[in-house]
């Protein structure tokens, strides 16, 4: 398998402002096979800038009775293969790769690992957690789950983050269908990277709670300076539970339990963002699928709490209802320059000309919707696998990772695919602050698409609200204020190049210019700058991504 270069648009799908790009598709080769059952950046392994690629086939059959799975670990500078190892390879193993993700540097030799999971044929114990060296990608260690009913790592596996101090990452491996005590009651597991110990495990004190759906690491909140660990227990009660855990020794800190708004709370999965309130703490994001027997009325949320506290910040609905929304999510990190991240998630909505499964990218600054991704017009569950936050493409930006295992491909069902996205903004700013007391400059570079040269362009400005203007099936990712109105009919002299024509490469600059001491009142202000194309009867034809500047004293 290897992946196809493409560098296409996503063509006849408005996006809220820039353009998601497919960079590189995957396919299967085999029947059942399910590639893209598991996507994952594994950081730059060969020193080319660029991440490589980690993608898994866990029911490949390999001749053997009973032993299926591969994984492929793809260049991301090109898509080519650079290496491949089935279940074949090692002792007792089949479904290899029914989790897989990249990790930390474990042996600290300058390269970052990775670990996936794989069966037992010949259990128990039935499932372990391999360990393997991003140098040469050779077995670094073997984690055999407990002996009882498990599936030891294949609900969630993270091993970016040291747990005890020593300056080594360790990793976490959840295991939700554990029954050692009670059935289904789910366990997290902690390992010491520098010697494959267990340093703790955190078991579901009830039946059928399976605390270890998924989880995710969050910097410290209980003032020891060693990071702790979210994990969810979708089953818990009526409506599910999310657990922060001590990194130090598993206990738990405090829970937060569903509401009657929430069904089946943290089954969406977890993951931690940057400290967006500004008190000191990491926020963080748990999904509440959606369900049409549930109270919520078919729709699925994304619930954004506070770390410190565990209190809910914002929540944001599905777009569709009895979609399964939200999927997978996944951190991309700050696709735009705007010092916030981004992070991404999936349901099964089928839009008009595309396949089944759309993605979409929220932005932490605002909580709105940055990106929608519909699947191509063969996918059957696009974004059922999602993963993220490295650069795969070496433009300095991280790219989303987006699988499919159960595509189609000529005749073979449930072939699978993988994708690469990359994001275009359209936009971009030379400064993100400018002083009101000393003035300044911030220069726009605009870059659209090869197909809008010649085209008139314009700029807009509004105040930092959150919405959009919506025109037919374009966004524009900003609000319709005063200001808007003021700039788009009379720029201002301090807006020079704020409307004019793309050049032969749909390229153009622009420039704010804020002299001393006239925006001493507007200290405190962000401005969102949005640059349009427009199609020859003056209406907006694209949008670029908005990009931020804020007035500081």
């Amino acid at each position: 398998m290897t992946f196809l270069l493409l560098f296409t648009f996503t063509a006849g799908f408005q996006q809220p402002g820039g353009k998601w790009i497919q960079e590189f598709e995957g396919l299967g080769s085999s029947n059942r096979e399910r590639f893209g059952g598991q996507v994952t950046s594994l950081g730059d392994l060969n020193g080319d800038q660029s991440s490589e690629i980690l993608v898994t086939s866990p029911l490949l059959d390999l001749g053997d009775p009973g032993r299926l799975g591969q994984f492929e670990i793809f260049s991301g500078a090109d898509g080519t293969l650079i290496y491949k190892s089935s279940a074949l390879d090692y002792h007792d193993a089949t479904h290899l790769g029914t989790q897989a993700k990249g990790a930390g540097d474990f042996n600290q030799d300058g390269v970052p690992d990775f670990a996936l999971t794989s069966v037992n044929p010949n259990g128990p114990p039935n499932y372990s957690v391999m360990i393997f060296s991003g140098l040469d990608f050779s077995l670094m260690h073997r984690i055999w789950g407990p002996l009882g009913y498990s599936r030891f790592g294949r609900n969630h596996l993270e091993g970016k983050t040291d747990l005890n101090g020593d300056g080594v990452p360790d990793l976490l491996i959840g295991d939700a269908d554990y029954s050692i005590n009670l059935m289904f009651q789910g366990a997290v597991y902690a390992y010491d990277s520098a010697t494959w110990n267990l340093m703790w495990v955190h078991e579901g004190q009830l039946p059928g709670t399976q605390i270890g759906w998924s989880h995710s690491s969050i910097a410290d909140i209980n003032g020891d300076s060693i990071h702790d660990v979210l994990t969810s227990s979708w089953q818990s009660g009526p409506s599910g539970s999310i657990h922060l855990l001590s990194g130090v020794d598993g206990t738990e800190i405090y829970r937060i339990d569903g509401t009657q708004y929430d069904y089946s709370l943290g089954s969406g999965g977890l993951i931690a963002l940057n400290d967006v309130t500004g008190d000191g703490c990491q926020e963080f994001v748990a999904g509440s699928i959606s369900h049409p027997s549930g109270s919520t009325g078919g729709h699925g949320y994304l619930n954004i709490y506070s770390g410190l506290g565990g209190g809910l910040i914002h929540q944001i609905q599905s777009e569709s209802v009895d979609e399964w929304f939200p999927g997978e999510i996944v951190l991309v990190g700050d696709i735009d320059d705007d010092g916030f991240q981004e992070f991404a998630t999936s349901d099964r909505t089928e839009l008009p000309g595309f396949g089944k499964g759309t993605v979409y990218v929220y932005s932490s600054r605002n909580w709105q919707v940055m990106g929608r991704i519909p699947g191509p017009k063969h996918s059957h569950v696009f974004g059922f696998e999602l993963g993220a936050g490295a650069d795969v493409t070496g433009d300095g930006h991280p790219d989303l990772l987006v699988g499919d295992d159960g595509v189609v491909v000529n005749q073979m069902v449930n072939a699978g695919a993988a994708y690469i996205y990359s994001f275009e903004p359209f936009l971009r700013a030379s400064a993100k602050q400018v002083s009101a007391s000393s003035g300044g400059q911030v220069d726009f570079d605009l870059q659209f698409p090869p197909e809008e040269a010649g085209k008139e362009y314009r700029m807009l400005v509004s105040t930092d609200l959150p919405g959009s203007i919506v025109l037919g099936k374009m966004e524009i990712p900003l609000e319709h204020t005063p200001l808007t109105w003021a700039v788009a009919h009379n720029p201002p002299n301090w807006f020079t190049g704020s409307r004019g024509t793309l050049d032969a490469n749909a390229h153009a600059t622009a420039s704010a210019i804020f002299p001393a001491n006239k925006f001493t009142s507007h200290v405190g202000t962000t401005l969102k700058f949005v640059a349009l194309t427009m199609r020859p009867i003056r209406k907006p034809d694209r949008s670029s991504a908005a990009v931020y500047v804020e007035i500081v004293p």
